[in-house]
């Protein structure tokens, strides 16, 4: 059965869904996306999604038209049309169809398209592993907390991880401190306080990263943020990797150093259970 795509406001096959080659998402990575995880037909954090993707289109100067009902709606439209509960969602808004001379005053109509996917987690039997990229974040932009299209940075520091046979890369910033994963979000534990780089360190501010730091604050663990050096990272007890599709994952071997134990923590295993019954207690209180 051929997917099922959301196209600005229509639900049309995979093969019908076409944009125009002057659209500037296509042409200068103009827009901005979202990935989410549907847990039995329920979208997790869903609001807080849409909050950043607004944010971030406000400082984009990128005219989203669609009002959060609309997409709110658009999400699960697209998860009913393709008979799915349990799913990975993007969400794109494109600047849309400009003019060949680039100026972004001249899109007038974002376009926005979702598209969802079956996903079933596989056993993570062990931790990641990491390499240190060659590819630097730039803490000093306002635009390394926005998650736009520009993605060439994350493409190609993965596929450093994959030439290295390592799961992915570790992105350190400008000024040497640590940053993020290419996707993810990272934590490490410390003397038995969670620590993770703060917004002034170049990072994305992952929406599964401030439910994990929810989550831990409510568990009586410490959790502070700040800049953070590579060493720190590779003394540390135990450390992990966050996004809203692979949820907490431990991450146990950086550029071939082995993290604490080489297994998952116990700080990290709380937070797992934590986090899959916050999952379970929103699906539950939305069905």
């Amino acid at each position: 059965m051929e997917e099922i795509i959301y196209l600005n406001g229509t639900f049309v096959p995979r093969s019908q869904a076409k944009l125009s080659p002057f659209d500037y998402g296509f042409l200068h990575g103009y827009g901005l996306f979202e990935t989410m995880r549907a847990y039995s037909g329920h979208i997790f954090a869903l609001d807080q999604h849409l909050d950043r993707l607004y944010r971030s289109a406000e400082l984009l100067h990128l005219n989203l038209k669609a009002d959060r009902c609309c997409l709110r709606e658009a999400l699960r439209g697209t998860l009913q049309a393709n008979g799915l509960k349990d799913a990975r969602l993007r969400l794109t808004v494109s600047g849309g169809e400009g003019t060949a001379t680039p100026n972004i005053s001249s899109c007038e109509t974002p376009i926005v398209v979702i598209f969802a996917v079956s996903y079933a987690p596989r056993p993570q039997k062990e931790g990641l592993s990491a390499i240190i990229s060659s590819f630097r974040r730039n803490s000093r932009s306002p635009l390394s907390g926005v998650k736009s299209l520009s993605t060439v940075e994350n493409l190609l520091a993965q596929n450093e991880a994959r030439a290295a046979g390592a799961n992915l890369a570790i992105m350190l910033n400008e000024q040497n401190h640590l940053s993020e994963g290419n996707n993810s979000n990272l934590f490490l534990v410390s003397k038995g306080t969670l620590l993770t780089p703060d917004k002034a360190s170049g990072i994305l501010p992952g929406v599964t990263r401030r439910v994990v730091i929810e989550i831990a604050s409510s568990m009586g663990i410490e959790v502070i943020e700040r800049t953070i050096d590579l060493d720190e990272l590779l003394q540390a007890e135990e450390s992990f990797l966050t996004n809203s599709v692979i949820e907490i994952a431990p991450l146990t071997q950086v550029a071939g150093i082995t993290i604490g134990s080489g297994k998952t923590g116990k700080i990290t295993k709380k937070l797992i259970q934590s986090y899959a019954k916050l999952v379970h207690k929103e699906r539950v209180g939305n069905s």
